[in-house]
C-alpha cells in the first residue's frame, strides 16, 4: 500500500475532508464535528458513533443521493481499514452507522451508485490540482464507494444494463488509477479485482487453467487483502472483452 496510507494520520488528525461542492442539499449535518471540543468531550468511541446516528425522521425522509453523501462523509468511514480485511471492514462499517444500513434498503440504490461512480471519474483529474491531503481523502472515497458496489447484495440486484454499465465503468476506472498512478494507491484496485473474481466464478462460460486458479480467487473472495496480479490479468483480459462484445 502507498500514498493512501500516507495520508490516514493526517486525515485523522484533521478530520475527513470532503472533496468538492457538492449539489445535493438534503445531505445530514453531523451534530459533532471532528476535531471540535464538543467531539473530544465523549467518555468513549461508542459513545461519539452513537450520536452521530441519523435520526429516525431525518433518515426516512433524506435522499439517496443525500444518504450517500451521508454515508461517504461518515467521520468513522476509515474503520473499513481497521477489519481482518476489507470486507470485514466494511461489515463493521455497517453495523456502526445506521446510514449505510438505510442506504442498502434503498430501491433506487443502485443507480445511485452507479451515476456516483461515473461522476467520480470526471472529478479524478481535477483532484490532481488538489494538495496531498485532499487527493489522499478523494482516492480513499472512490476505495469506499466502490467497495459498495461490489458488495453481494447489490450484484445479485443488478439487472442487465445496470450490470454492463458497473463492468464498462469499472474498466474506465482501472485506466484512470494506472494513468493517476501518483495518486492512487495498491488498495484502489482491490474493490474491481474483487468484482472480476466474483463474476468468474459464477460465469459458466469462464474455463479455468487450472484447479490453482479457482482456488486463488476463492480464497481472495474469502479475504480480500490481495491476489496474485498474473491471475488478475488472465481474468481482467477475459471480462474486457466479454463486456466490451455485449
Amino acid at each position: 500500500m502507498k500514498k493512501i496510507f500516507c495520508f490516514i494520520n493526517i486525515i485523522l488528525m484533521n478530520g475527513l475532508f470532503i472533496f468538492g461542492q457538492t449539489k445535493i442539499t438534503d445531505k445530514y449535518e453531523f451534530p459533532v464535528k471532528q476535531g471540535t471540543e464538543e467531539w473530544k468531550q465523549f467518555e468513549t468511541i461508542e459513545k461519539r458513533i452513537a450520536a452521530l446516528q441519523i435520526p429516525e425522521d431525518v433518515l426516512t425522509g433524506i435522499s439517496t443521493e443525500g444518504l450517500l453523501e451521508t454515508c461517504l462523509e461518515f467521520p468513522y468511514l476509515l474503520d473499513i481499514l481497521h477489519g481482518n480485511n476489507a470486507q470485514h471492514g466494511f461489515e463493521v462499517l455497517m453495523a456502526e452507522f445506521n446510514g449505510f444500513r438505510e442506504l442498502f434498503r434503498r430501491q433506487n440504490m443502485i443507480n445511485v451508485l452507479l451515476e456516483k461512480y461515473h461522476d467520480l471519474s470526471i472529478d479524478a483529474a481535477k483532484i490532481r490540482l488538489n494538495n496531498n491531503v485532499e487527493q489522499g481523502m478523494f482516492t480513499f472515497r472512490h476505495f469506499v464507494l466502490e467497495f459498495m458496489l461490489i458488495q453481494d447484495i447489490v450484484l445479485m440486484k443488478l439487472n442487465a444494463e445496470q450490470e454492463k454499465r458497473l463492468f464498462l465503468l469499472s474498466f474506465e476506472h482501472k485506466k484512470i488509477k494506472r494513468k493517476y498512478s501518483d495518486i492512487f494507491s495498491n488498495m484502489n484496485e482491490l474493490p474491481v479485482d474483487l468484482l472480476y473474481a466474483k463474476k468468474i466464478l459464477n460465469d459458466t462460460d469462464y474455463k479455468f487453467e487450472n484447479a490453482e486458479q479457482k482456488k486463488v480467487l476463492s480464497e481472495f473472495i474469502q479475504a480480500p487483502v490481495s491476489i496474485d496480479k498474473s491471475v488478475m490479468s488472465k481474468v481482467e483480459e477475459y471480462i474486457n472483452v466479454k463486456y466490451n462484445e455485449l
